[in-house]
């Protein structure tokens, strides 16, 4: 009878143990779909933002929310070169060492497709 018990405590253990493994693999959150910025009057083109691609590198949404952007789209304000130019919005990690920079005009088609 005592293995029984031990038998049953060690298939209990083992039950938490894997629910403590697959819990979190499946809490994670859905990256929001990709959605396009408009074209600025002077910009080469539109911009697509990915979330699926980005959350490749930055692995937590925090990287970027709320301290370079906004939860809500929109809410951060004009996205314009001059800005990521100082280092601000995309350009605070696309400077040439974190990502690709946004200085380099041989850049431009990375994120600006023509239409």
């Amino acid at each position: 009878m005592r293995s029984a018990g031990v038998g049953s405590v060690a298939v209990a253990i083992g039950l938490g143990i894997a629910l403590a493994v697959m819990v979190p693999a499946a809490a994670q959150v859905k990256p929001p779909a990709d959605f396009t910025f408009e074209q600025g009057k002077d910009s080469p083109g539109p911009v697509t933002f990915s979330h699926e691609k980005h959350k490749e590198k930055a692995e937590k949404c925090t990287v970027c929310h709320t301290k370079v952007f906004q939860m809500k789209k929109g809410k951060t304000g004009p996205l314009t070169m001059a800005a990521m130019n100082e280092g601000k919005l995309c350009g605070a990690c696309h400077d040439g060492k974190t990502a690709f920079t946004v200085k380099d005009q041989a850049n431009c088609s990375r994120c600006h497709v023509k239409k």
